[in-house]
């Protein structure tokens, strides 16, 4: 079965020689590992490329496997945008948002963000799989729910179980969830015959469940503003027990800190070392743990100056698909600049939106640089090589390995970037949604 071109094109930028030399040296455990001139849109990509490898260790290694990747943004503001783009490459990544402080008395918290931290220190507590995780140095600090408190809270549904209903209704009464005509927010439930609703503290939407007997017959997540079923489900947990007080979601045990979650063989990839919170660090700064691997735009190694692994800024600015129509100026830049990726063997991948976008930008750029390709599912790929051709990579062309990798992120080409992997090869990364073109 053919890998996807997501991971394809991860595999093939770890494959150069300048990230491949750091690769070993992570399998070594030789900390920490430091990427510099790594550009801001890049550091997702090279984020992806690291937590690909991770998860990938010998058969018999699956503590490694299985383990977290911490990945720490200096700020809020970055979190978001690292994560935004992480998600073209890590589509399960995970977003732990910082707790919020009140800043006038007696307000409480966005509920929104309670539910979403629980939702993830949820499925660290789990333990199961391998999982990314996008949060700032600072939320390592913040208060938590004690890691085996909030463990021990939760309860498994799973459909074909048996168990009497009134057992769970009380259950629910006794955690602080209030019984309602009908669910509207997180901490209610609702009864209609052998029907029940519930909201769970930490759940992005609400659960039906239908007993018959004493067996759950049912379950399923549902829209809170249609009350129609979203989907179903197999299991669910839902919080309950000592984590939930009196006062509910905003009473829940907070007796530990998120670094408890960070288990000793999780992964830790810090970026911008040199920054905290958006400014230069305080020495000595509790907030800065021991990272595994360091990302920067700047220079962080020692020795002498290299830029045979950077991510660099194609200069080509930014734009959407209607600067393309409207502005021929920018337009023939664009076209020039593919052009020269291609003279130098490059393999360009561009990324959309939607399909909407893919057609649009076929229509304005088709005669000018993709000729030679065609659509195929939600991508567009190069012209399969004929049986005579020399033999091919993994990538399927017959190119020589180290060729370089040019990805264009949309709006629809939003910004450049260029990953130089090797002092004779340039190519460029940026981010993605959808669908892409591969250019030959």
């Amino acid at each position: 079965m053919q890998k996807p071109i997501g991971a394809q094109l991860l595999e093939r930028v770890a494959a150069s020689e300048p990230i491949a030399r750091k690769l070993h040296t992570i399998q070594d455990a030789r900390w920490p590992v430091q990427f510099s001139h790594v550009i801001q849109p890049a550091q997702p990509f090279l984020a992806a490329i690291l937590a690909h490898t991770w998860h990938r260790p010998p058969a018999d290694d699956r503590q490694t496997a299985d383990s977290t990747i911490w990945i720490l943004c200096p700020s809020v503001h970055s979190q978001e945008l690292f994560y935004e783009s992480l998600l073209n490459w890590r589509s399960d990544a995970l977003f732990l948002p910082e707790a919020e402080f009140a800043a006038a008395e007696n307000v409480l918290p966005d509920p929104e963000i309670v539910a979403e931290r629980l939702a993830v220190l949820m499925q660290i507590g789990r333990g199961t799989g391998p999982r990314a995780i996008v949060a700032t140095r600072a939320s390592l600090e913040q208060a938590a729910p004690g890691r085996y408190t909030l463990h021990s809270a939760f309860t498994q549904l799973r459909r074909g179980a048996t168990g009497q209903m009134e057992d769970l209704l009380k259950r629910l009464v006794a955690s602080g969830y209030e019984r309602a005509a009908q669910v509207t927010t997180r901490g209610q439930f609702a009864v209609r015959g052998g029907i029940v609703d519930l909201y769970s503290w930490q759940a992005p939407l609400p659960l039906r469940l239908e007993f018959f007997g004493d067996q759950i017959e049912s379950l399923r997540e549902f829209d809170i503003d249609t009350q129609t079923s979203v989907r179903d489900l197999g299991s669910v947990d839902i919080l309950l027990g000592g984590a939930v007080g009196s006062d509910r979601l905003f009473s829940i045990d907070q007796s530990g800190r998120v670094r408890d979650y960070v288990a000793p063989n999780d992964l830790i990839i810090d970026l911008e070392p040199g920054m905290e919170g958006g400014a230069h660090a305080t020495p000595g700064s509790q907030e800065l743990g021991p990272p595994h691997i360091q990302i920067s735009e700047g220079w962080i190694e020692t020795g002498q100056e290299d830029f045979s692994g950077a991510f660099q800024d194609c200069e080509i600015g930014e734009f959407a698909v209607g600067d393309l129509m409207l502005a021929e100026a920018k337009r023939a830049q664009f076209v020039e600049r593919l052009k020269e990726w291609r003279a130098n063997n490059a393999k360009i991948v561009i990324y959309f939106q939607t399909e909407g976008e893919i057609e649009r930008f076929r229509e304005i750029m088709k005669a000018a640089i993709l000729s030679k390709a065609f659509l195929l599912a939600d991508f567009v790929f190069p012209r399969p090589i004929s049986s005579s051709s020399p033999p091919q990579n993994y990538l399927g062309d017959s190119r020589p390995i180290r060729a370089g990798v040019c990805v264009v992120r949309t709006a629809i080409a939003r910004r450049l970037i260029s990953v130089s992997l090797t002092r004779a090869t340039s190519s460029c990364t940026s981010s993605t949604a959808s669908g892409d073109f591969l250019d030959s």
